[in-house]
C-alpha cells in the first residue's frame, strides 16, 4: 500500500518549509508515517515526517457555520486524508426536561450534532462535509485518546466523548469511502444517564490489541464499562459496570497482559493488568489490582490521563491531572512502572504555573500525547482549549507559552530512572 510520505511527497516537494516558531503551532494528529499540526490562530495545517523535522503547509481549513478547527477531533489517514468530526461538548447546553422525558429519537439526539468534514489529500486537500441527513450524525473523541485505525480490519474506530446536550454515546466503525454515510457504523451504544455526571457520560476510547486482534471500546465515568469484540465487528460488554476497574482513558498491551491506570480518584485510583482468555479477548476473572496511587485527602482528584508504554524500557509512564481546583493541590507526582522489576517509581513531581488560576484543573490534560514512543523520547501538545498550565521549561510565565513538550526518560540503572520535559 503507498504510504502518506509516497502520496504526498510530490505536491509536498513544492510547498515551502514553514519559518514560523514551533511554539506557534500544536501537534494535532499522528499519522501512519507523517505528524500533522496546525495553527490556531491561522487555521492552516501542516505535515512533517516526524515530530522533529521541517514541516510543509498543506492547507488552510474553511470553517463551517463559523466553527473553527479547533472545536472538531482530528484524524490523519492512511491516505492522507484528514477527517475532522465535531466535538458537540464545546457547543454547551443541555436538554430540556421535556426532551429528556421524550422516547429517544434520533431528531432529538441530533440537535447538537454536526455533519463530519474530510480534507482529501489526493485532491489537494478540498474539504468536503459528509451529509448524513436524518441519520444520527457523529461526534467526537477524547482529545489525546479515543481513535484508532486498524490495519487488520482496514477501519477506522473511535469513541464519542460526549456530554450533556446529546441522549446517546457510541462506539462507531468506519470503513471505505468517508463520504459514504453508509460507511459509518454504530458497533456499541449507550444512552446518556441523567442527571448527568450520576451514571454512564460518555465513551473513552477505542483500542485494538495487537497482539490478538481484539477490539475494545471503555466508557465513563460512574458506570464505566468496557466492551470487546474478537473480529472488530461484533461488540459485548465484558463485565458489569466498575468505574474502579473499567474507568480508563487507555491501556497498553504487551505479550502477556492489558495495562492501564484508572481515570479516577482516591479509592478508584488503581493500577491494573489482566490476562487474556483462551479467545484472545482479556478475561475479567484474571484482573489484577497492582497499585494503588496515593490518596492526598479530602478533594483529592488526580485521575491519570495517559498511560505511555516506554518499549524501549519495558516502562509505563503514567501522566495524570488534577480535575479539581484547590489552591492546596500545587504537586502533581508523576509515576512510572518498570515491567521488568515489577515495580512503581515515583519519578518526580510538577507544578502548577504561577499564573494558572488556583480553581481551575490543572495537568496532563493534553491536546495530543504520543502513546507508544519508539525510543526514549514522547511528545505531547497542549492548544488553548487545553492549555498548559505546568511549570515546565519555557512555560512559567504564560499559560500557553509552550504548546509541545518532549519528556526523556532516562534508565540509570535497575528501577532507577529520570524524567526530564523541554519545548519540542
Amino acid at each position: 500500500m503507498m504510504t502518506i510520505r509516497k502520496l504526498l511527497a510530490a505536491a509536498a516537494a513544492i510547498l515551502p518549509c514553514i519559518s514560523a516558531a514551533a511554539d506557534n503551532l500544536t501537534l494535532r494528529a499522528w499519522g501512519e508515517d507523517s505528524i500533522l499540526w496546525y495553527d490556531e490562530q491561522t487555521e492552516v495545517y501542516y505535515l512533517s515526517d516526524t515530530p522533529y523535522s521541517a514541516k510543509k503547509e498543506i492547507f488552510t481549513f474553511i470553517k463551517q457555520d463559523g466553527w473553527e478547527s479547533r472545536y472538531y477531533t482530528t484524524f490523519l489517514m492512511p491516505s492522507g486524508d484528514v477527517l475532522f468530526v465535531f466535538d458537540t461538548q464545546f457547543e454547551g447546553g443541555t436538554y430540556t426536561e421535556q426532551q429528556i422525558a421524550a422516547p429517544y429519537s434520533v431528531e432529538i439526539d441530533n440537535i447538537h450534532r454536526r455533519n463530519p468534514i474530510v480534507a482529501v489529500a489526493s485532491e489537494g486537500y478540498k474539504q468536503y462535509v459528509i451529509d448524513f441527513g436524518d441519520r444520527l450524525k457523529p461526534t467526537g473523541w477524547l482529545q489525546n485518546c479515543g481513535p484508532h485505525y486498524s490495519y487488520r480490519y482496514n477501519a477506522l474506530y473511535f469513541a464519542e466523548y460526549t456530554r450533556a446536550n446529546l441522549r446517546s454515546c457510541n462506539g462507531w466503525k468506519v470503513s471505505g469511502d468517508l463520504r459514504n454515510p453508509d460507511n459509518w457504523q454504530i458497533k456499541a451504544s449507550r444512552m446518556i444517564d441523567f442527571p448527568y455526571k450520576v451514571g454512564t457520560k460518555h465513551f473513552h476510547t477505542a483500542q485494538e490489541d495487537p497482539y490478538t486482534g481484539a477490539m475494545y471500546y471503555t466508557t465513563g465515568d460512574r458506570n464505566a464499562a468496557i466492551y470487546a469484540s474478537r473480529d472488530g465487528e461484533n461488540f459485548s460488554q465484558l463485565d458489569k459496570d466498575d468505574r474502579a476497574k473499567w474507568r480508563m482513558l487507555n491501556a497498553v498491551f504487551t505479550k502477556d497482559y492489558m495495562w492501564w491506570a484508572s481515570d479516577d480518584w482516591r479509592a478508584n485510583h488503581h493500577f491494573w493488568r489482566c490476562a487474556r482468555g483462551a479467545d484472545g479477548v482479556i478475561d475479567p476473572e484474571k484482573i489484577e489490582d497492582l497499585f494503588l496511587f496515593p490518596d492526598f485527602g479530602d478533594g483529592d482528584s488526580k485521575a491519570t490521563y495517559g498511560n505511555i508504554y516506554f518499549e524501549k524500557f519495558n516502562a509505563i509512564l503514567f501522566l495524570d491531572r488534577w480535575d479539581g481546583g484547590l489552591e492546596k493541590f500545587n504537586d502533581l507526582p508523576v509515576y512510572l512502572y518498570d515491567i521488568d522489576e515489577g515495580k512503581m517509581i515515583h519519578l518526580t513531581d510538577v507544578h502548577r504555573n504561577t499564573v494558572c488560576p488556583t480553581n481551575i484543573p490543572w495537568g496532563f490534560r493534553c491536546r495530543a500525547m504520543e502513546m507508544h514512543p519508539k525510543g526514549d523520547k514522547a511528545v505531547i501538545s497542549f492548544d488553548s482549549l487545553h492549555p498548559n498550565d505546568m511549570m515546565l521549561p519555557g512555560n512559567e510565565n504564560a499559560r500557553t507559552a509552550v504548546r509541545n513538550v518532549v519528556i526523556t526518560l532516562r534508565k540509570k540503572g535497575p528501577a532507577d530512572y529520570e524524567l526530564t520535559f523541554q519545548p519540542l
